[in-house]
């Protein structure tokens, strides 16, 4: 007799289980959005530079009445044009705010009059407080599938050493919640319907998912994007050392190369050039050609703690204040100022 009411006691915990889910993704599904973006490249064709245009997607989650989305800072990064579709059918043109390429987490609003009418704002939690083992779920447009749900559980959290420091600590967190591309930016919730993650990445060797996934913490995401926004560079770059520095002329330790940039971002602005030439150096794969940063606010590139303290100062600099720019392009080395 105990051993039947054991039995009835789980099927009924499942069942609860489930429903709760199912009510839950009610509550929030109208918060969650598709990121379709267009991608401008420009690549060497002999003497001519061929224009190439390619569409991506991704997801993310409307926090702000206002119109302010949080989405993973690699689906945006580049962007020429974004565009924000809504569960309900309603389409908006967004723009780029903020973005922290090493979090990977970006700030995007939605242009023109925004009015909610049948959507949610998605609420915010505080990711310091799941522990592992607990339930969540995933909200997004895998492969193109909208509204794909998937459940699983806070399975570990990942703290990169080499992309944490004093000025921020970047923090993952590990889920067994399918999380495949499209996902990309989209939320991560506990089981109270708050956002306490932005999907980012997934572990895989055979590339597709294995059991492995990434999002980027809330309460980091709500740092680096609410508390301290940063400009939108509009520029993918890699950061090369050693003899990959020495094989593009670097005069110094390190420098940061632009492989590609968006028009629209403040790298374009200022007028520095991305990548036209497909490349590959010592195994890695890379577009080169372009400029190589190697001294930003005072701060010489040397490693990725370089680039932390650059973010900082931009960060806390006055409005109006100048901030100078060293740029090696072309094997010649020349600077540049903007004002924040």
């Amino acid at each position: 007799m105990k051993n039947i009411f054991l039995v009835l006691t789980f099927l009924i915990s499942l069942n609860s289980s489930a429903q709760n889910l199912a009510e839950l993704y009610k509550e929030v599904n109208s918060s969650v959005v598709v990121i379709n973006i267009i991608n401008v490249s420009r690549e060497s064709e002999g003497e001519y530079i061929q224009v190439v245009t390619e569409e991506s997607q991704g997801s993310g989650v409307l926090i702000a009445e206002e119109g302010l989305i949080w989405t993973a800072a690699h689906v945006v990064q580049t962007a020429e044009e974004v565009q924000i579709e809504f569960l309900d059918g309603d389409i908006y043109e967004g723009t780029v705010l903020s973005s922290v390429a090493q979090a990977d987490v970006a700030l995007v609003k939605i242009k023109g009059d925004f009015q909610l009418k049948n959507k949610k704002v998605a609420l915010i939690g505080d990711s310091d407080k799941i522990s592992v083992g607990e339930d969540v779920f995933v909200l997004g447009a895998p492969h193109g599938f909208k509204q794909s749900l998937s459940r699983g559980i806070l399975s570990g959290r990942f703290v990169p050493v080499h992309l944490s420091n004093d000025f921020v600590k970047i923090e993952f967190l590990q889920t067994d919640a399918s999380i495949n591309p499209g996902n990309s930016g989209g939320p991560m919730f506990n089981m109270k319907g708050e956002v306490i993650g932005i999907a980012s990445r997934i572990y895989s060797n055979s590339g597709g998912f294995e059991g492995i996934g990434f999002a980027m913490s809330s309460n980091v995401a709500n740092k680096l994007l609410m508390q301290e926004p940063s400009i939108w560079g509009g520029m993918e770059s890699i950061l090369i050392d050693g003899n990959l520095a020495k094989a593009l002329n670097v005069p110094q330790e390190a420098g940061l190369l632009i492989t590609s940039l968006s028009s629209k971002g403040s790298g374009s602005a200022l007028g520095l050039k991305g990548g036209t030439i497909s490349a590959k150096v010592e195994e890695t794969e890379l577009t080169i050609g372009g400029d190589i940063i190697l001294e930003l606010a005072g701060i010489t590139i040397k490693d990725i703690n370089s680039i932390f303290q650059i973010r900082k100062i931009i960060a806390e600099a006055q409005k109006g204040e100048v901030i100078t720019m060293t740029v090696l392009r072309n094997g010649r080395i020349g600077k540049a100022e903007f004002i924040k």
